[in-house]
């Protein structure tokens, strides 16, 4: 089944907020959520929490990284419900104490609630909260593990290549994963979105580690959840697609010469023109695009010297 609406998802598994930037709830003795989207629907996400666990308070948020859209609530979360701790890896934790990334991070948060008051999205919000600095509590890295209750763990999996502080979270006996963007991100036609933004093959061994799961529940960062064959199957599609998307940046790279621009711009023509609304902001999918273009050109670099010796 592939989902596109919030809710029950599987047993004790929630989506809340929204769908393009969703929070994940496993509801337990110790409840626990997953990514924190962004500060505006902070009290959005607060007040859906509540309607499922009521009086008791979510024990801890991890983090599969710490992008503006994954990260965005957690300081927010943090003020509503004074008990959460908030878990990460090592790496995020340390972007988290950087001025500059916290500047960044607010800023973007900023832009994302902007740009929704401009296209009139109506959430019957009284506060739209910003950005609020946190403190990462808990340090997670490959086999950590956080009880939900006496019956359900969540284990950390570290899953670099989107970026160099991605974990992503497997919840047994459920078998849910949650990826952040480490899995790829299927958009609204099919297309699977390859999201590696610091190295290709960290990227690939990362998302074959995660096809090799025995998956129920997919939850990626953002659009759609995948259950049972679908969620087997997007993760086998997705690799696909990586390799194929590899092969085509890379034959761009040496058709234009190595230009960067002429080969985002050739790609955006093939991949983001043809994506209906709702999709990903102009401005942000052509730095994410550079960004994987860029690694590539490093890629392609380092054999052309290893091919010269």
């Amino acid at each position: 089944m592939i989902i596109q609406e919030n809710g029950e998802i599987a047993d004790g598994i929630y989506s809340l907020g929204s769908t393009w930037a969703p929070l994940f709830l496993i509801d337990g003795e110790n409840p626990v959520l997953i990514d924190a989207g962004f500060s505006f629907l902070g009290e959005i996400y607060a007040r859906e929490i509540r309607k499922i666990t009521g009086t008791r308070q979510p024990s801890c948020l991890v983090l599969t990284h710490a992008h503006f859209d994954h990260c965005g609530a957690a300081g927010v979360l943090k003020s509503i419900f004074p008990k959460l701790k908030i878990a990460a890896s090592a790496k995020a934790k340390k972007i988290l104490q950087r001025p500059n990334a916290v500047k960044l991070i607010k800023q973007l948060n900023k832009e994302a609630a902007d740009g929704a008051r401009e296209s009139g999205l109506d959430l019957g919000l009284k506060d739209w909260r910003s950005f609020e600095p946190f403190e990462v509590d808990i340090t997670l890295k490959e086999g950590s593990t956080i009880r939900i209750s006496e019956n359900c763990i969540l284990k950390a999996l570290e899953t670099p290549g989107h970026t160099w502080d991605c974990l992503s979270y497997y919840i047994d006996p459920q078998k849910a994963l949650f990826t952040g963007e480490a899995a790829g991100i299927a958009g609204h036609n099919g297309h699977i979105y390859s999201e590696w933004l610091v190295n290709y093959d960290s990227y690939y061994k990362s998302l074959k580690k995660l096809s090799q799961l025995d998956v129920m529940v997919l939850g990626p960062g953002h659009n759609f959840i995948f259950t049972e064959k679908d969620a087997r199957q997007y993760l086998q599609a997705s690799l696909k697609e990586c390799v194929k998307y590899l092969a085509l940046i890379v034959n761009c790279l040496a058709e234009e010469n190595k230009d960067l621009q002429q080969v985002a711009n050739r790609i955006k023509k093939l991949e983001y023109d043809q994506q209906p609304e709702p999709k990903q902001t102009e401005s942000a999918y052509m730095l994410n695009l550079k960004a994987r273009i860029k690694t590539v050109l490093r890629r392609v670099e380092k054999e052309e010297k290893m091919a010269k010796k």
